[in-house]
């Protein structure tokens, strides 16, 4: 077996492990960034950000702009003006424009077609029997992440299915109906060349081959076309027990760090992926950024689970969410 010692091992290439990786750059430890796939960047995702990704540059030619977000419930169209615009992204785009970032990094390895099999104590081997010795182990591989389960957490998941439509739509769109939907809504994110329309569920309230259904159903209405071919979809791990194990880490969905109530997850990967690497150059940092987004996601689950419990006043709730969303310093606590 070859044998190889890095300070920092992450393993996992999408934007929280690269937004690590990107705050290591040129810093005293010795980084190694693992990714399973042979291309950096695609991923089952719909490319929305919201307001919290408002201090993290994106490249502006490879962006879509919302200050409107419009809510229907059932029949009924709202229209919000949002105090931080929603933005879309491919996942493509933002991971080859992360990685551009750390490409001149000499303290960078980036090591991509590379499957891990085992995680042991300070090493792990991957499918080739190649033995990587660590210091500190960042684990930003998923919502099924392998370095989560290795100290024994268990996740539990919300699913996302979509189609990419190949029309240019304007407005970017949450789709609300209890009867049909449960929890969940259908989101409309317009992206530069192409519409990505979804469905987002609680698996144990909605079965996938319902949700399919009202998604499909939702965009014939709409006077789309789409290949049932074409359908994507990803499990969304909400369930967040820590970030940090002696010296393992997790962040992104990998730490459970996604909306349960929305599924948003980028805004979460890149603060808690940058925060981590400032906790790891700095033992006495206090990641008060990854505190506030924690605390962010816990009022958005907390108000999920009452819609969970509530199912008979789903849209009286909603209603009054939705009235409530129109105060700026509303948008703000929730992350919105």
């Amino acid at each position: 077996m070859n044998s190889m010692h890095y300070d920092i091992v992450i393993i996992g290439a999408g934007p929280a492990g690269l937004a690590c990786a990107i705050e290591l750059k040129n810093s005293a430890f010795s980084v190694l960034l693992i990714e399973k796939e042979t291309e950096i960047g695609p991923k089952v995702c719909a490319g929305g950000l919201t307001g919290l990704t408002q201090g993290y540059e994106l490249p502006l030619d490879k962006t879509r702009s919302f200050s409107k977000q419009n809510i229907i419930l059932k029949n009924k169209a709202f229209t919000i003006d949002l105090a931080n615009p929603i933005r879309t992204i491919t996942r493509l785009e933002l991971g080859q424009y992360q990685l551009q970032q750390i490409e001149n990094a000499k303290n960078i390895t980036v090591l991509s077609n590379t499957t891990i099999k085992e995680i042991n104590k300070n090493q792990i081997i991957t499918t080739d029997n190649e033995i990587i010795q660590f210091k500190y182990l960042v684990g930003a591989d998923g919502s099924n992440s392998i370095v989560r389960k290795s100290i024994g957490l268990k996740s539990v998941h919300c699913v996302g299915l979509y189609y990419d439509i190949p029309i240019i739509t304007k407005e970017c769109i949450w789709y609300l109906n209890s009867n049909t939907l449960k929890t969940g809504y259908i989101w409309v994110f317009p992206h530069k060349n192409y519409t990505n329309i979804g469905v987002y569920f609680n698996p144990t309230t909605l079965n996938s081959k319902k949700a399919r259904e009202a998604l499909e159903n939702y965009i014939t209405n709409q006077g789309f076309s789409f290949t049932s071919t074409g359908i994507k979809g990803a499990p969304v791990c909400y369930n967040y027990e820590g970030h940090q194990f002696g010296n393992v880490f997790l962040v992104g969905d990998a730490a459970g760090l996604t909306s349960k109530g929305t599924g948003e997850g980028i805004s979460f990967a890149l603060a808690s992926g940058k925060e981590i690497a400032k906790k790891i150059k700095n033992n006495n940092y206090k990641t008060i950024e990854l505190n506030k987004i924690i605390r962010i996601k816990k009022r958005q689950d907390k108000l999920f689970n009452i819609l969970e419990t509530l199912p008979f006043l789903h849209a009286f709730l909603y209603t009054i969410f939705i009235h409530m969303m129109r105060v700026k310093s509303f948008q703000s606590y929730f992350g919105i």
